[in-house]
């Protein structure tokens, strides 16, 4: 069964434009019922100045099923990145939905970039990434990352319910596609196997099914669909071509950023090298200056011994002087 790529944006947000289908996906992925959604900010960009590139992310607010059958509201952010991209967009894009707000009668999404919005109403986050690549640091398929509350003087695990807490603290989901397992047992594994890039045709935004779980053969059939459109296939094209150009300006990127660490490294192991010379210079002229101190006291005292050796022998301090060539004035001080 061929169906197009939802790791592709364009198939990604083609799915996710339905809403039957995506209540299902984020139910499968939150391990929560998700009684209601609605897409607020169909895809939000933001862009990083450096490159000029853009992440892909998705919007939605939610009405999910709680504890005890109680009903909650939240925003649900999903980012998902094909490649290894810098963790730094993901927090400035988190950051700057916090700041968002609305307009009257706008969506309780609001535009993250609308310099004109008002404060959008307050609920709580949950952050959904989806990555394309593994995290060498965290060597499983899906993570959920809870808030936990702890007593900071008991140390003890609190349960308690705060507007403060869930409203400035937020629970995230980590996919890493690439370790999804040959053997699926879960729900969601048996969901991701929809995204299995193993199964990748000539053409990279067409998958071919090997197996199928039948709780998710409509959301299949609904990606077959966009195979029969040829401008949704000249889309994933673009996209497919769009990517290469990506990987060209990342590899560069970081190219640049290499090469300005090894500039940096090389300039701080010179100027560590010349602090170590300094250091070692000022070291031997402290050393040669207390040798010679030390020497001339060592002189001072065999000349104030033999001075009294010679006094003691009834000399005259005259006659000291022109024999050891001393001063007459230091001979009398000895």
């Amino acid at each position: 069964m061929h169906i197009v790529n939802p790791i592709y944006d364009t198939a990604f947000k083609y799915l996710m434009d339905n809403n039957q289908l995506a209540k299902k996906v984020l139910s499968v992925i939150l391990d929560t019922e998700v009684l209601e959604v609605s897409l607020g900010q169909q895809e939000v960009t933001w862009p990083d100045g450096n490159r000029g590139l853009a992440m892909f992310r998705l919007d939605f607010k939610a009405l999910i099923k709680g504890p005890g059958g109680s009903s909650q509201t939240v925003l649900i952010e999903l980012q998902k990145s094909k490649y290894d991209t810098d963790i730094r967009r993901f927090r400035n894009y988190l950051a700057g939905n916090y700041m968002t707000g609305r307009k009257a009668g706008k969506s309780d999404i609001a535009v993250a970039d609308d310099p004109g919005s008002d404060y959008r109403p307050m609920y709580p986050i949950i952050a959904v990434y989806i990555l394309g690549y593994t995290l060498d640091d965290l060597p499983h398929l899906a993570v959920t990352v809870n808030r936990d509350v702890i007593d900071s003087v008991s140390k003890k695990k609190l349960r308690v319910k705060s507007f403060f807490i869930e409203h400035l603290t937020h629970r995230s989901h980590i996919i890493q596609l690439p370790r999804l397992p040959e053997t699926r047992r879960s729900r969601l594994e048996r969901f991701l196997a929809m995204f299995n890039q193993r199964w990748a045709t000539a053409d990279g935004y067409v998958l071919n099914l090997q197996e199928l779980d039948d709780e998710f053969a409509d959301i299949a059939r609904y990606l077959q669909g966009p195979l029969l459109d040829d401008h949704f296939r000249r889309q994933l094209l673009v996209e497919e071509e769009l990517d290469i150009i990506f990987e060209n300006q990342e590899r560069k990127y970081l190219q640049k950023i290499e090469e300005a660490e090894k500039q940096t490294k090389k300039a701080r192991e010179e100027k560590l090298q010349l602090h170590r010379e300094r250091t070692k210079l000022i070291q031997r002229e402290h050393d040669e200056r207390q040798k010679k101190e030390e020497a001339i006291k060592s002189q001072h005292i065999l000349a104030s011994k033999f001075v009294e050796h010679l006094k003691s022998e009834g000399y005259s301090v005259e006659e000291i002087a022109a024999k050891t060539g001393l001063p007459l004035n230091m001979v009398k001080k000895m």
